[in-house]
């Protein structure tokens, strides 16, 4: 197999000439490096402004010649996030990619292939990025860059931009005419569109359209939650691997429009009649309007996890519209996709304390209490009790972390359970990542978003997030095999890993990360009982 990328070795960081690959819109070329070809930037669809602003996005005109695909195409505008949340710890673990321009017409999609012409089609990998539906965007982060997991898996990888904040999230439904009602769902109706570009492209790329997997990150496991139950989005995707971002519930159209209402008020357009307004408002007093109302309806205020409730945590899609008529869970997985195989999962300290309050890892067995009370009650005992019983060498600020993050476990074995109860379902898998950094003196722990290097194989290129040793490497090949695997088959085991069952509700079978992976049999299922939401 294939060594991931070295960004040291100075033969593997050359850069050649890529492959010229037709697409159905017109011819593009890449360039290659280390056996991949690399294709950035390339469109998906047409520019989704003036009359398509907040509407589904014009079909992508036809070109003559060849187009170059050597850097990553420009961003949705979209929100800046504060300085408490941009300086940090965790802002360092997660080292910025590359810089792009933000504009409208955002709705790229790039491309990793070992080979254009492989002997058999391969599975296409489609990553959806993460950081909530107020931002992100595919190049933000190195450790998602797909070219080692094109390189060492022979998969197809591919990453895209789509609309948010308000540009793909305004839900106008309520307030104007049929024409806007999926306005609320514009950027999922983006993906939908990339989908299909994947579709009729994937071939001309080595890849094989009938075996798409979708894969995605917090925000993005959170789209991935959706579109399984999006009825335009079925058929275009085979699998689907949600990390750290399972969710059973979006707004309701009267909650969407309340938001809206509110954005509307701070731009001084009347609700009923100055809609033709939002055409021409500026994109820095929209998107301002936008943060403000979403601070109004989730205030910024640190929760138990010690994150702060951000404004791009309120902007999410909308049910009860055309494009998504039911929650994604309600109260059961959507039957369009119960053929659908999944993998869910979470990490161990998920939004970890001591990276937004300096001085948690000080906390006190005595003062824990106090910290966790107010979300648990008189649970407070209890439940710090089940997680030593889970992690016996878990300090005061490890137990937080672990108790801050259970909404992302919850979601995550609510879906699982939710799978299972269907009849004749495709299988569902489960996991939790708990391999701790060893920077900043282990103190992130196995923090949100950590699992990434890994699964892209990109744990040298993030050495800043895993120190790049052998260590990580060996864990990295695991996870990054297991991923490829399930895209490939369905199933995430293979020979370097203990046997991986799927989920059932009896076992609860759940593939543990480590230094050495493991298979846990209702871990957590105690835990997971005492804690509000159950």
């Amino acid at each position: 197999m294939p060594a991931p990328h070295s960004v040291g070795a100075l033969t593997d960081r050359l850069v050649a000439p890529g492959a010229t690959v037709n697409t159905a819109a017109g011819a593009v070329r890449g360039y290659q490096r280390g056996g991949v070809h690399c294709f950035k930037g390339l469109a998906y669809a047409g520019a989704p402004t003036a009359e398509h602003r907040f509407r589904r996005a014009p079909d992508l005109a036809a070109w003559t010649g060849v187009r170059n695909a050597y850097n990553y195409g420009p961003v949705c505008p979209r929100w800046t996030a504060p300085a408490d949340l941009s300086n940090n710890e965790w802002a360092f673990l997660l080292q910025r990619g590359a810089e792009s321009a933000a504009q409208e017409d955002c709705l790229r999609i790039n491309v990793w292939t070992s080979s254009t012409r492989p002997e058999h089609p391969r599975p296409v990998m489609l990553w959806l990025h993460g950081q909530g539906f107020m931002s992100g965007s595919s190049q933000d982060f190195l450790a998602t860059d797909g070219e080692n997991l094109a390189r060492t898996q022979e998969v197809v990888v591919m990453s895209l931009n789509h609309r948010v904040g308000p540009l793909g999230l305004l839900h106008l439904g309520e307030l104007s005419g049929a024409e806007y009602a999926d306005s609320g769902n514009a950027g999922m109706i983006d993906i939908i569109d990339a989908l299909r570009w994947v579709r009729t492209n994937a071939e001309a790329f080595g890849g094989d359209p009938d075996n798409v997997t979708l894969f995605g990150q917090s925000g993005g496991g959170f789209k991935i939650s959706v579109l399984l139950a999006m009825p335009e989005a079925r058929g275009l995707f085979h699998k689907a691997i949600i990390q750290s971002g399972a969710r059973l519930r979006v707004h309701t159209s009267a909650s969407a429009t309340v938001l809206t209402e509110r954005t509307l008020q701070r731009l001084a357009i009347n609700s009923r009649t100055g809609l033709s307004a939002l055409q021409c408002v500026p994109l820095n007093r929209l998107l301002q309007a936008a943060q403000d109302a979403s601070m109004e309806m989730a205030p910024a205020t640190p929760d138990d996890t010690g994150y702060r409730n951000a404004p791009g945590f309120y902007w999410m899609p909308v049910a009860g519209v055309p494009s998504l008529p039911t929650q994604p869970v309600d109260p059961d997985a959507p039957e369009q996709s119960r053929h659908v195989p999944l993998l869910v999962g979470t990490t161990l300290n998920e939004f970890a304390p001591c990276m937004t309050f300096p001085g948690a890892e000080t906390l006190t067995w005595a003062e824990l209490p106090a910290k966790l009370a107010p979300q648990l009650g008189d649970r407070v005992t209890a439940a710090i009790a089940a997680v030593r019983a889970i992690e016996p060498s878990a300090c005061p600020v490890d137990v937080w972390s672990v108790l801050g993050g259970r909404r992302f476990r919850q979601a995550a074995v609510a879906l699982c359970d939710a799978r299972v109860r269907q009849q004749q379902a495709a299988p569902v898998f489960n996991y939790l990542f708990r391999w701790r950094t060893a920077m900043f003196e282990g103190r992130p722990g196995a923090f949100h978003c950590a699992c990434l290097p890994f699964v892209f194989n990109n744990t040298d290129l993030c050495d800043h997030a895993t120190g790049g040793d052998s260590r990580a490497q060996r864990l990295a090949t695991r996870m990054s095999r297991a991923w490829a695997q399930f895209a490939r088959t369905g199933h995430p085991g293979h020979d370097d890993l203990p046997a991986w069952p799927a989920f059932t509700p009896c076992e609860r079978a759940v593939m543990v990360f480590d230094d050495h992976c493991q298979v846990a049999r209702n871990l957590d299922t105690e835990l997971l009982a005492l804690l509000p939401g159950n």
